[in-house]
């Protein structure tokens, strides 16, 4: 079944209303205009104005080159290819890069043959694609616009979960980590590495709204998806260690505590995810994940042996690491509370409702 989102739906409001608009010019120039609108539905209010400002650059540079060479020259093959020449070089000159398909496109049009005398297609072609472009924006700014920090938030709280799963799903193991194959590991990451690309996505479209309340939020989600591939880097580092480490004298002894530390750091993770935009309400937090950093920041001894050298810094490659985690999810919980303006009691109260998204 074929999901229709709500861009889809206002794409073909904007072309139906651009058909309508254009149409009432008593021109037939509408396809124009439809293709401008519906160019002009992008992901965000933002794009829609870039595009709607590349769409009439492109056509008022192609319109005007193009007609001009067919009123001096002629449709001669050699202005054709000259024409679209002179328009590329422009393009590159200025740094155009985007507009040049476009811009060649209708410097093509222009100069092919028309029913209309060559002024009249230019000028006209030029209103319809103006008519399309507002519209196309419009449409995109007023109907169902998207709330891109609300998805994003889902996402971030999705790929978390997701995050959860395979470091408690690894750290279980740990015992036996050879039974956990490579192919498991490699599989697993990628589920996860799926999740944060989505919330990636989702916070390049949000940064792209330069609301100045959402400022700080944007930093902290930001940062928070980093956070989410460290930890996702290092739960494999883990692993890949513990292969290795399982040969030293202390790693049965030292293995429980790092997987009780592991299971506290996924907990930690959730209570700080789950309020990225209020006050620290879990004072704690902080204190507990210094107390994990410094505690597992040093091996405990040195190597008996020269056997057990590399199972030694195996083992210190896990104690790291888990150090490591502690210290990304203790300058998220820094950060975020720097980078967040102050909030009222009565926002706290709505937001811890509301949940995270």
């Amino acid at each position: 079944m074929f999901r229709i989102g709500p861009r889809l739906w206002k794409t073909g409001l904007a072309v139906a209303l651009t058909f309508l608009l254009v149409g009432l010019t008593g021109q037939h120039y509408e396809v124009y205009g439809c293709v401008a609108a519906a160019l002009a539905v992008a992901p965000s209010a933002n794009r829609s104005l870039r595009t709607m400002g590349n769409q009439i650059v492109a056509n008022l540079l192609g319109g005007l080159f193009g007609s001009l060479a067919i009123l001096a020259f002629g449709p001669n093959p050699l202005v054709i290819g000259a024409t679209v020449v002179l328009v590329l070089l422009i393009c590159q000159r200025f740094g155009w890069r985007d507009l040049a398909t476009t811009t060649v496109t209708v410097t093509l049009f222009v100069m092919a043959p028309h029913s209309d005398s060559v002024t009249t297609y230019t000028l006209w072609r030029l209103v319809s694609v103006l008519i399309g472009s507002v519209v196309g924006t419009t449409v995109n700014a007023l109907v169902m616009p998207p709330d891109y920090q609300s998805m994003t938030v889902g996402a971030v709280a999705k790929a978390g979960d997701a995050l959860d799963r395979f470091i408690l799903s690894v750290t279980d193991r740990l015992d036996d980590p050879e039974s956990i194959t490579k192919r498991e590991i490699l599989a697993g990451a990628a589920q996860v590495d799926l999740q944060i690309a989505e919330a990636r996505r989702l916070a390049s479209l949000l940064s792209e709204s330069h609301r100045p309340e959402q400022v700080g939020q944007k930093e902290v989600i930001e940062r928070a998806i980093k956070v989410l591939s460290s930890l996702l880097e290092r739960i494999q580092i883990i692993h890949k260690a513990g292969l290795t480490a399982q040969r030293a004298i202390e790693y049965p002894a030292m293995l429980p505590e790092i997987q009780r530390a592991l299971r506290a750091l996924v907990g930690h993770r959730q209570a700080l995810y789950g309020a990225l935009f209020t006050p620290d309400l879990n004072r704690a937090l902080p204190g507990r994940l210094a107390e994990l950093e410094q505690r597992f920041e040093s091996p405990a001894g040195l190597p008996a042996s020269a056997e057990e050298v590399e199972p030694f810094f195996r083992l210190y490659r896990m104690r790291s690491s888990v150090s490591y985690m502690a210290n990304r999810l203790g300058r998220l919980h820094v950060a975020k509370e720097a980078a967040l303006p102050p909030v009222m009691p009565d926002a706290i109260n709505q937001l811890v409702s509301d949940g995270p998204g």
